[in-house]
């Protein structure tokens, strides 16, 4: 259905009021209502128009009802939050502050906690209004724990530049400037100008009233400077930007910079009457009136001006209007006519009274006093000081209790939150802890997997590579000894007439280099007959010729160690008396076979003909590459008739 015009004006405002507070903030969300429901808005704008204020709560209650009907949480806050304004516009707080209340319910029933911190912020403003500053500082305290809670720092900013202004309010100026910039930490480094520069306006007020004007007018020119951009302008409220160049002019004022704060009194009169409300216009004039006044003297401007803002705040009976300006023209007329002071003093008085502000009241009387002093006045205005002193400093005890208990209970909270955070945190790292060992394990068993197989390959192929060899090495010696030599006394038998005996003693030696070839060859025990298995060895190439001697041999050191080893050595010794036997003319081996530390030593010597190293080289390949297998060394030292002495030195 088609808006009626003032629809948009009322839903705009409602808008504002349910995403914002009070004061200058703007919306992040646009909440989407039911025709239904935009129905009943826009009965309830025309009546909110009209100002019958009790219609249009009427037709607001009927867009709840239909909200809680149609099970619509957002409209159901949003008409919660609308209905307190309403009746907080009519100055019915309790109204007001129950369907607050209702709306944090709400929002904690839906696990809003947005929602719960609007709420408590809107009953702080509340309770504040009607001077219950001990709840309200409880609410907004509340209200800002949940935006910390949330992460919201523009609503922690903001809760803390109410929390600034009810210190104020109460005469804490100090608190009310450390609030404040509390506050500033939290949009330091962001684009909120406007609420930046209301945290250093509600500074430069707390500092002004402590008789800090140096601090107070740095504070306001940083407000001032925050919102001369066009793009701040158009969103910050006039009525704002007036208070604003109002206070930096009565700023000056009290440093005594008359032409100063005329100068922004006028310009504010001159550049923004067109935008000025009659109201505003009145009290403009009744402060520059009373700086040119602190400046000369009596004056007829002064006067002049005064009498106008007098005419307009009779005319719009504005009680507090009407107070000031009296009060300026008693101060006016204090020299000049002192009858006609105490005249205006005492309408002064009158309003003040009917304001029931009892620190209006005692500057009235200071003013009196001045002008004609009398002791009634003297004791009246004592026992007012006094109630207002006792009031503040009650107030000012019971916001400190408050502030003790909530950073108490505050930091009970950041503590077991913190021991929760450690507790999850060693949690956590227990269970990377065990997932990274599970994923080293992981790959340790894949990575040992891999290198088994590519061990298993490599020995596969080793194994290979040695029975070739050995087929190779065997299928050589069969055709270079046996078969040479079986071939050649064939040839002797056809040819000749054969030797009985000489031919006996081929076959033999035919016989023995068969036998040779087979020892070379087959298995080797590597169990507990491995030292009888070496001595037989040595045994079987002792002869008549060649002396083998063991020395400092104990049958105990091959315990422990594993077969491969055992296997290598024995081959290689084997191989050194095969070599011995063949080609070195030696009748004298000794070997000797001990254990030092974490080694194995074999020394291997006989008194043979020796060889050149470029022939080591060649014929003692096979035996360096056995010993390297087991990481082992093999060295030597031999010259032509001096014998050959090898050295084995194998880790264990």
């Amino acid at each position: 259905m088609k808006l009626l015009p003032v629809t948009s004006f009322f839903l705009f405002v409602l808008g504002m009021t349910f995403f914002v507070s009070c004061d200058d903030k703007v919306t992040t969300e646009k909440p989407v209502f039911a025709p239904i429901i935009i129905q009943h808005e826009d009965s309830a704008a025309i009546y909110l128009k009209k100002r019958e204020y009790q219609k249009a709560v009427l037709f607001q209650k009927k867009a709840l009802k239909e909200a809680l009907k149609l099970k619509d949480s957002i409209s159901i806050q949003f008409e919660y939050s609308s209905l307190s304004h309403l009746y907080e516009n009519q100055k019915m707080y309790d109204s007001a502050f129950a369907y607050s209340d209702k709306y944090y319910a709400f929002s904690g029933k839906m696990k809003d906690s947005f929602g719960m911190a609007k709420a408590l912020h809107r009953k702080g403003f509340i309770k504040k209004s009607i001077g219950n500053f001990e709840l309200a500082y409880k609410n907004y305290t509340s209200s800002k724990e949940l935006f910390l809670k949330i992460g919201d720092a523009k609503e922690v900013a903001n809760t803390l530049l109410a929390i600034s202004e009810l210190e104020k309010k109460i005469g804490s100026f100090g608190e009310s400037q450390s609030s404040a910039l509390e506050g500033l930490k939290y949009i330091e480094n962001t684009s909120e100008y406007i609420l930046k520069s209301k945290l250093y306006y509600s500074i430069a007020v707390s500092a002004k009233e402590q008789g800090d004007l140096a601090t107070a007018e740095h504070r306001i020119n940083q407000a001032l400077n925050l919102v001369k951009a066009p793009e701040v302008i158009k969103k910050i409220k006039l009525k704002t930007l007036i208070d604003y160049n109002n206070t930096k002019a009565n700023i000056l004022k009290e440093k005594e910079l008359y032409d100063e704060a005329i100068k922004v009194y006028e310009d504010l009169l001159v550049n923004k009457r067109d935008k000025l409300s009659e109201q505003q216009i009145a009290r403009i004039n009744g402060n520059l009136a009373h700086a040119i006044y602190k400046q000369k003297g009596y004056n007829e401007n002064s006067n002049s001006l005064l009498m106008k803002s007098l005419a307009v705040n009779k005319k719009l009976g504005y009680k507090s209007g009407l107070h000031s300006i009296y009060l300026k023209l008693a101060q006016l007329y204090k020299e000049y006519n002192k009858p006609k002071a105490i005249e205006y003093i005492n309408e002064s008085i009158f309003y003040a009274r009917g304001l029931e502000n009892k620190n209006a009241v005692s500057e009235a009387l200071a003013t009196r006093m001045d002008i004609s002093f009398n002791v009634s006045d003297f004791h009246e205005y004592q026992n007012i000081r006094k109630r207002i002193k006792q009031k503040e400093y009650t107030m000012q005890s019971l916001i400190a209790n408050v502030k003790f208990d909530f950073d108490s209970s505050e930091k009970k909270r950041l503590a077991a939150e913190r021991k929760e955070l450690e507790t999850s945190r060693a949690a956590e790292k227990t269970k990377a802890g065990n997932l990274l060992l599970l994923l080293t394990l992981l790959i340790l068993i894949i990575a040992t997997y891999f290198i088994y197989q590519k061990i298993k390959r490599r020995h596969k192929i080793e194994k290979v590579k040695t029975v070739h060899n050995t087929e190779v090495r065997i299928s050589a010696k069969v055709h270079d000894e046996l078969a040479n030599d079986i071939h050649n006394l064939l040839a002797k038998l056809e040819t000749s007439d054969p030797d009985k005996e000489n031919v006996l003693d081929k076959l033999e030696m035919i016989y023995h280099n068969a036998r040779d070839i087979s020892k070379q060859n087959r298995s080797v025990e590597t169990g507990k007959e491995f030292p009888d298995e070496l001595i037989n060895l040595f045994t079987s190439y002792q002869s008549d010729t060649v002396n083998v001697i063991l020395k400092r041999y104990d049958e105990t050191i091959w315990n422990g160690i594993s077969s491969h080893v055992k296997i290598t050595l024995y081959r290689v010794l084997q191989e050194l008396l095969t070599n011995t036997k063949k080609h070195s003319n030696a009748t004298l081996v000794a070997v000797s076979i001990e254990k030092k530390k974490k080694e194995l030593l074999i020394q291997f010597s006989d008194n043979g003909d020796g060889f050149s190293e470029k022939i080591s080289k060649g014929g003692l390949k096979n035996a360096e590459n056995r010993i390297h297998a087991i990481k082992g060394k093999l060295t030597f030292d031999t010259e032509f008739h001096q014998g050959c002495k090898f050295n084995i030195n194998v880790p264990l």
